[in-house]
């Protein structure tokens, strides 16, 4: 795989919202598709997997979800976002991360999101 690729979900506004974000604030993005515009697979993820949480796909073909996925996308973003990536990976914070992951994920809805 030649680039990096950020997996989101289109359908959802939260998600929708935080890629505008990404995109304006940090200058080295992956390419970024959403999970309904794509055949998972041809990435060597699943639709469950996508419906659950984030995917990133690097460069030697790894998957990361969720909370690893974001950790790897922030230290391949480059200064300043490495940092807070590398501390995301860091043993008993990287468990932190991951549930603070998944409680975003089971409220998304309630948050704030772009149209559809």
């Amino acid at each position: 795989m030649a680039d990096a690729v950020l997996i989101f979900d289109g359908e959802c506004g939260f998600c929708r919202r935080s890629v505008r974000i990404l995109r304006a604030r940090v200058r080295r993005v992956p390419r970024i598709v959403a999970w309904q515009s794509i055949d998972p697979a041809q990435y060597g993820t699943t639709e469950e997997a996508c419906r659950t949480a984030v995917q990133h796909v690097g460069t030697d073909g790894r998957v990361r979800g969720g909370a690893d996925g974001i950790a790897r996308l922030l230290v391949e973003a480059g200064w300043p976002w490495l940092v807070p990536g590398r501390v995301m990976s860091v043993p008993g914070v990287i468990h932190i991360s991951r549930a603070a992951y998944r409680w975003v994920a089971r409220n998304r809805h309630r948050f704030r999101g772009d149209p559809a």
